[in-house]
């Protein structure tokens, strides 16, 4: 049986996984909210493993973390006649009174937007919700912090990646993963090979659980997928965001990397590089970099030497579609300028290089 993370404080581990959704909760509104033109008259955000809302110090959940972030936007909410729609569902009889009575308070019928709560199981709660989570000039948020892992099977994230307009995050404990993966509870939900698992060593499972759900996604359609992973105590869990966007990815990867200068992938030294800040390497006299950046750059590197990557655009996606950030990318490109590898150009490495019609860059090498 999961245990139960809502009978104590939340652990750092927990506020580290809540401090993702919220600085991502933070960039996602205003692109939904404050944009020139819109395109879409409705905002779903939708919480179907909500909790109580607070822990038992007070710290708020998910829910009351949504509504926070609300808050500097419903004027404007007013002004563009936006619909939007909160829904949280909790199963536990008790959780969902106690997240019942965050929401009973005067004046929220008034409110520019409305909240929606439930007592069901998963699967009954996002059936439901399908319908609206499908309707035309919508767009969509979803969060699943489910405990374990037999909720986000394939169906579920196949329905979720085919619909427009939404981003999810989903929460996956790699751990039950690692330590049950012959077990055929384990292999009904997620089906990746125990010798696989076998070999993925424990810290890095969360990995083989992001490629897993890549192998999802048909051939030809662009969807995009990144993961943070969280320890807590002896056991390792993580986030998987998905998104139909660029733009979607980047912020996302942005939070992560708030959170992990390092690599923008955990709360913990996943690879066991030991790197201290400002670390010198004593052959190069270059600060230390972790083996995940140095393989990064020596790939994307050869990927334009190669000519498999010709214009910005190619860059940029190559950057993103692999962990990093777009400064990261830049850096790439500047310095294979200064050791003339390849010609100055104004290179534009953001997401508006993707939009119809962006103007592209070609990427000359110099021989």
């Amino acid at each position: 049986m999961a245990k139960d993370l809502h009978l104590k404080p939340f652990d750092e581990s927990t506020k580290a996984k809540l401090a993702i959704f919220q600085d991502y909760i933070r960039e996602w509104l205003p692109v939904f909210v404050s944009a020139r033109k819109i395109y879409w008259d409705t905002i779903n955000i939708y919480d179907f493993f909500a909790g109580p809302g607070k822990d038992i110090a007070g710290v708020n959940g998910t829910p009351c973390i949504i509504v926070d972030e609300l808050k500097p936007y419903l004027d404007d909410l007013k002004k563009k006649g936006l619909a939007v729609n909160l829904y949280f569902n909790e199963f536990d009889k008790d959780k969902y009174q106690q997240l019942n009575a965050h929401f009973v308070f005067k004046d929220r019928d008034v409110l520019p937007y409305k909240v929606e709560i439930d007592s069901l199981d998963f699967k009954e709660s996002f059936l439901k919700k399908l319908p609206d989570i499908n309707k035309k000039d919508t767009t969509n948020l979803l969060f699943l912090d489910q405990y374990g892992i037999k909720h986000i099977g394939e169906d579920v994230f196949k329905q979720i990646i085919n619909v427009k307009t939404t981003d999810f995050l989903f929460f996956i404990s790699s751990s039950t993963i690692k330590r049950f993966c012959d077990h055929p509870n384990i292999l009904q939900h997620i089906n990746l090979s125990p010798e696989e698992v076998e070999q993925t060593p424990y810290y890095q499972i969360h990995r083989l659980v992001l490629d897993y759900y890549r192998s999802l996604i048909p051939i030809g359609k662009t969807y995009y997928l990144a993961s943070f992973s969280l320890k807590r105590g002896s056991n390792v869990y993580g986030l998987i965001f998905g998104s139909g966007h660029v733009l979607g990815i980047e912020k996302f990867l942005t939070t992560c990397w708030k959170i992990d200068p390092a690599r923008g992938e955990a709360n913990f030294d996943i690879d066991n590089d030991k790197i201290k800040p400002d670390q010198l390497n004593l052959f190069t006299g270059e600060i230390t970099k972790p083996k995940k950046t140095e393989v990064f750059e020596k790939e994307l590197m050869g990927c334009i030497e190669k000519l498999k990557l010709l214009t910005d655009k190619d860059v940029y996606l190559f950057t993103i579609t692999n962990g990093f950030l777009p400064s990261h990318g830049r850096g790439v490109l500047k310095r294979m300028v200064s050791e003339k590898r390849i010609q100055e150009g104004k290179f534009d490495l953001s997401s508006k290089i993707c939009k119809f019609g962006a103007k592209l860059t070609a990427i000359k090498i110099i021989k």
